[in-house]
């Protein structure tokens, strides 16, 4: 009986823990604001991202060639900008999240340094487009 009443006590203990730690209220991580989906480039996407910026006659900034081998190589860059500590992070009007990174080292042909990453939301990792730039991320993109 000892041990029934202790394995009793152990349970109720046990759940009120870990109802604890469930936080009163607490949103799920995926609704957490400042918490975003993992960028994802689709076949789509990297067919928009070679079009226009692995193809120097598109006329846009252009990135180095081992960004545009393929998807990974773009989901590469992508998580790149996406994870930088110094990234801006904006949520724009049509909700489609914009990041701006110095990267610190050059990813475009012109020289950049740095990039941005357009994905379709916070919930919603996939990438609508990537690209070097020479401004609009802190510090130095030249």
């Amino acid at each position: 009986m000892k041990n029934t009443s202790q394995l009793a006590i152990l349970c109720a203990v046990s759940m009120a823990v870990l109802t604890g730690c469930q936080g009163i209220g607490s949103k799920p991580a995926e609704s957490q604001v400042g918490v975003d989906a993992q960028c994802v480039v689709t076949a789509t996407g990297y067919q928009h991202i070679f079009a226009r910026h692995c193809t120097a006659t598109s006329g846009a900034s252009q990135l180095l060639p081992q960004y545009c081998t393929n998807a990974t190589a773009a989901q590469n860059f992508c998580r790149m900008v996406q994870n930088a500590p110094n990234k801006t992070r904006v949520v724009q009007p049509d909700n489609r999240v914009r990041y701006d990174a110095n990267l610190n080292q050059i990813v475009g042909t012109a020289g950049e340094k740095c990039g941005r990453l357009i994905v379709e939301s916070a919930a919603n990792g996939t990438v609508v487009t990537e690209f070097p730039e020479l401004n609009g991320a802190p510090g130095n993109c030249s």
